[in-house]
C-alpha cells in the first residue's frame, strides 16, 4: 500500500507478508536461543510465537507479571513442542533481576529489548516528576542494565534489537505532552547506535514496531493513526535478526517499510554512515 506517513520506502505494510515470514528457511533460528524482555504480553508475547515458528530451540522471556509469562510459555510450548520457553520474573530497572535472568539464560543468539514504558501524557510544567522519570528509568536505565549484563554472554555475531518508536520522527509540536516518551526513545536510539559502534562483533539495530492495539497505545490517547496488525512487528523482528538485515547495523527503521526495498538500498547505508541515525550536524570519522 501507499505510505500513509513519511516513509523511506515506497511500499508500506500494516500486516505481515511473505518476505518476513518466519517460515522462510533463510530466516530460520533453528538451534538458537532468543531473549525477549517484556515478553509477557503485547508485541513481546507475539514475538515469542514468531521466533518459535522460525524454529528457535529456546526462548527466554522476562516481565514483571508471572501469570502472563506462564501463559506465554504454556501456549508457545503447546503450539511449538520443539521450542522450550523459560521465563524470569523481574523488572528491567532492577539490576539484581536482570543479573538473575542473565545467569539463567547463559549464551544467547538474539536479544530483543522490548520492555518499555509510556509515561502519562502531561505538559512539562504540570507533569508529576516520578511518573515522567519512569519513562527514562525503563526505556534508558533498563536498556543500559540489560545490555551491560547480557553482552558478556553473547555468542559471536549475535543480534541485539532495540524497540524504538515513531515518536522519534515527530516534530516538537506533535510530541506535546509526550516529552518523557519522545526524549527517552530518541536517547535510546543514540545509546543503541553507540553500543553498535562499541561492539562491531554484534549486529545491533533499532526499529519502530508500528501502531499496535496494546495497553500502551490505549494509554497514549492517540487516535486517527493507521493501526497495524501485531503480526507485523513480531515477524519483522525475526527478519531483523537475520543475516539479510545485517546492512542496517547501527540504524533505525520502521517495521512498516518494505524489506525488499530496504535491501535494494543497502549501498546507501554503506555509503552514508549517518543514514537513519540520530545526528544533528553529521560528523563522522574522516570528516575532521
Amino acid at each position: 500500500m501507499q505510505p500513509p506517513l513519511p516513509s523511506f520506502t515506497a511500499e508500506w505494510h500494516n500486516t505481515s507478508y511473505a518476505s518476513i515470514s518466519p517460515s522462510r528457511p533463510e530466516l530460520s533460528v533453528a538451534g538458537k536461543t532468543i531473549v525477549i524482555t517484556g515478553g509477557g504480553n503485547g508485541i513481546g508475547a507475539r514475538m515469542v510465537r514468531s521466533f518459535a515458528e522460525a524454529g528457535a530451540a529456546r526462548i527466554a522471556i522476562t516481565a514483571r507479571r508471572e501469570q502472563n509469562l506462564k501463559d506465554v510459555k504454556a501456549k508457545t510450548e503447546a503450539a511449538f513442542p520443539k521450542t522450550k520457553v523459560d521465563y524470569y520474573v523481574g523488572d528491567v530497572v532492577n539490576e539484581a533481576d536482570v543479573k538473575a535472568a542473565t545467569a539463567g539464560v547463559g549464551k544467547w543468539d538474539v536479544l530483543v529489548l522490548n520492555a518499555g514504558y509510556l509515561s502519562k501524557r502531561e505538559a512539562i510544567a504540570k507533569a508529576d516528576f516520578g511518573e515522567w522519570w519512569r519513562g527514562f528509568e525503563v526505556n534508558l536505565k533498563g536498556t543500559f542494565l540489560v545490555l551491560q549484563a547480557f553482552t558478556p554472554t553473547a555468542k559471536e555475531g549475535a543480534a541485539v534489537i532495540g524497540m524504538s518508536s515513531g515518536v522519534v520522527t515527530f516534530s516538537s509540536e506533535m510530541a506535546q505532552t509526550a516529552s518523557s516518551y519522545a526524549a527517552s526513545k530518541i536517547a535510546l536510539n543514540k545509546v543503541m547506535e553507540v553500543f553498535a559502534a562499541e561492539h562491531p562483533q554484534l549486529n545491533v539495530k533499532v526499529f519502530h514496531p508500528g501502531v499496535i492495539e496494546t495497553e500502551m497505545l490505549a494509554k497514549s490517547e492517540l487516535s486517527g493513526l493507521p493501526i497495524d496488525d501485531i503480526s507485523l512487528p513480531a515477524d519483522f523482528a525475526v527478519w531483523f535478526a537475520s543475516k539479510e538485515a545485517d546492512f542496517i547495523k547501527g540504524r533505525f527503521v520502521s517495521c512498516n517499510w518494505d524489506v525488499d526495498e530496504l535491501k535494494k538500498k543497502a549501498a546507501q547505508f554503506e555509503q552514508n554512515p549517518l543514514l537513519l541515525t540520530s545526528n544533528i550536524l553529521g560528523w563522522y570519522p574522516g570528516q575532521i
